[in-house]
C-alpha cells in the first residue's frame, strides 16, 4: 500500500469529483452490505466464463472496483495470470504496480477482453476502466460504456490507453496480446 502514491504515475492520474467519490464510497459499502450489481458470472464450454448483464444497465453504470493481490511489474513475470490489470505506472518495473485478481479477486477478473486489433471486436466493448485517485491511493473501477441489455455479455479492452506507445513501452506496460480474443 505505501508503494501505491498515485503522485508517482507517469500519467496524470486525477481524483474523482467529490460527487463521484461520494457514489463510489456508497458502491463499497452496499457491496459490504450485499447489495451487488446486477451481473452474473456464466460459463461457456467453449469460452470458459464471462460475465453477463442480468437488468438493462444505463451508460456510466459502476460495475466494480478491479482488486487483488498487487505486486510489482517486476513480480508479476512470475505470475500465470491471464488477468492482470496496471495500477501505478512509475515508468520502472521495480516500482509500477499491477492487480492480480487470482487470489482476493472479484467478478472484475472474469470480464471478457476484446480483440483490440479488430475493429469488429472492438464495438463489442461496453465497459471501460478508469484509473483514478482517492486519498492518495490509484484505484481501478470498471463501469459500463454505453446501455448494455439483458444477457449481453460483458467486455472490455484490456490494452485500452497504449495507443501510440512503442513495442518497448507496449512490453514495459503490461499489454496483453489480444489478437486470439474473438
Amino acid at each position: 500500500k505505501e508503494m501505491n502514491d498515485s503522485a508517482l504515475d507517469v500519467d496524470t492520474i486525477r481524483p474523482l469529483s467529490k460527487r463521484n467519490a461520494e457514489i463510489f464510497r456508497a458502491f463499497k459499502n452496499n457491496l459490504k452490505a450485499g447489495a451487488f450489481p446486477p451481473i452474473k458470472v456464466v460459463h461457456d464450454e467453449h469460452f470458459g466464463f464471462s460475465v453477463e448483464a442480468m437488468v438493462v444497465m444505463p451508460p456510466h453504470t459502476l460495475i466494480a472496483e478491479y482488486v487483488g493481490e498487487v505486486v510489482t511489474m517486476e513480480q508479476s513475470d512470475e505470475i500465470r495470470s491471464d488477468s492482470l490489470m496496471v495500477l501505478l505506472n512509475t515508468g520502472k518495473r521495480e516500482s509500477s504496480l499491477i492487480i492480480d485478481p487470482t487470489r482476493g479477486g472479484n467478478i472484475a477478473r472474469f470480464l471478457s477482453g476484446i480483440n483490440n486489433r479488430s475493429l469488429v471486436s472492438r464495438r463489442k466493448a461496453n465497459v471501460r476502466s478508469l484509473r483514478f485517485d482517492l486519498d492518495g491511493h490509484v484505484r481501478v473501477a470498471l463501469f459500463t460504456s454505453r446501455r448494455v441489455e439483458p444477457g449481453e455479455k460483458l467486455q472490455y479492452d484490456y490494452n485500452a490507453g497504449v495507443k501510440g506507445k512503442s513495442l518497448e513501452e507496449l512490453a514495459e506496460s503490461g499489454f496483453y496480446d489480444t489478437s486470439n480474443f474473438f
